[in-house]
């Protein structure tokens, strides 16, 4: 039974090893890869109707440049955001481009924990509003939008891990002068 135990502690180090020397291998400074994940976003409006948070996603390719412990990363990305008006899930669907620059607090080979800040350019290309005071609303939208990215993460080996808010500098409706605010917790991989 030991010589079991010790042979798999002996290719559980070697594996370690292998991601290691892979991992410290990879000297470029430029990183490209996938990322997917969940958005819950809150529309602020400025009339009686109610607005509230419910679950979306965004799905799309992301670039890193390191700098030593600084980077600059952009993203493009579709989304999906829905929130609830009158007890009905409306949704829009918009190309988003995040440009942050972050630093690593924790710069480790095969961990990095950093933070990040930055603006995002929002193009909203579709809605389903059906309800009410919003049906039609899709005309009076402003379709480009202009907001800021703040947000945390990790990168474990090639995986990424991050939690944003974005939040909207301008109104995306002059009828409602409503705000988006949105959270994102999304996973990446970068395959470069």
């Amino acid at each position: 039974m030991k010589a079991k135990n010790l042979f798999y502690s002996l290719c559980f180090s070697l594996f370690c090893f292998g991601i290691t020397s892979v991992y410290a291998q990879s000297p470029s400074p430029i990183h490209v890869g996938l990322k997917a994940g969940a958005n819950f976003t809150d529309i602020s409006t400025s009339s009686d109707i109610s607005a509230k948070s419910a679950a979306g996603y965004g799905i799309g390719a992301m670039a890193r440049l390191d700098f030593k412990k600084a980077y600059l990363q952009a993203d493009l990305m579709f989304s999906e955001k829905s929130f609830k008006v009158e007890d009905e899930t409306s949704k829009m669907k918009s190309i988003e481009v995040p440009l942050v620059v972050g630093y690593k607090f924790i710069n480790l080979p095969m961990l990095h924990l950093r933070g990040y800040a930055g603006g995002i350019y929002t193009h909203i290309v579709d809605d389903n509003f059906s309800k009410g005071e919003l049906e039609g609303a899709f005309n009076n939208f402003d379709k480009s939008n202009i907001g800021y990215r703040l947000g945390v993460g990790a990168d474990i080996l090639m995986f990424t891990v991050d939690v944003s808010y974005d939040g909207g500098f301008g109104n995306i409706s002059k009828d409602f002068k409503s705000k988006p605010n949105t959270f994102f917790i999304s996973l990446g991989y970068f395959f470069l």
